[in-house]
């Protein structure tokens, strides 16, 4: 049986929490979660091969945890989730972009695509 790729879902809505959760075990991922940014820099030591960041978290702005795995050079690809249009100004304050953006209402379909065609991106 193949090992299943971690993803770190960071969420603070609960109910878009466990629909994300429940889409990846469907897709055959191992979903791990945090409801605020201090969860997700704590479960970055489950070393997910993905994070599905939201930016409006109640403790802080997500781009603090994309610019601290971009810094650190962590080999983790970052997927940013936000309601707010602007999310450019959301993400001033990161050295980088994030490796996708899905806007809110989240498309499922094409956040499962990109984690499949990201999953082994040399094979």
């Amino acid at each position: 049986m193949k090992t299943r790729t971690r993803v770190l879902v960071v969420e603070d809505d609960r109910t878009s929490r466990a629909a994300l959760i429940s889409l990846l075990r469907l897709s055959g991922y191992e979903p791990i979660a945090a409801a605020t940014l201090g969860e997700g820099f704590a479960l970055l030591e489950k070393n997910p091969r993905f994070v599905i960041l939201d930016l409006m978290l109640p403790d802080g702005n997500g781009s603090a945890l994309l610019a601290h795995i971009r810094k650190n050079a962590l080999p983790i690809r970052v997927a940013v989730t936000t309601g707010s249009m602007d999310y450019n100004a959301m993400l001033a304050n990161s050295p980088e972009p994030p490796d996708a953006v899905f806007p809110k209402p989240l498309d499922f379909d094409g956040l499962t695509r990109w984690l499949d065609a990201n999953e082994h991106p040399h094979g």
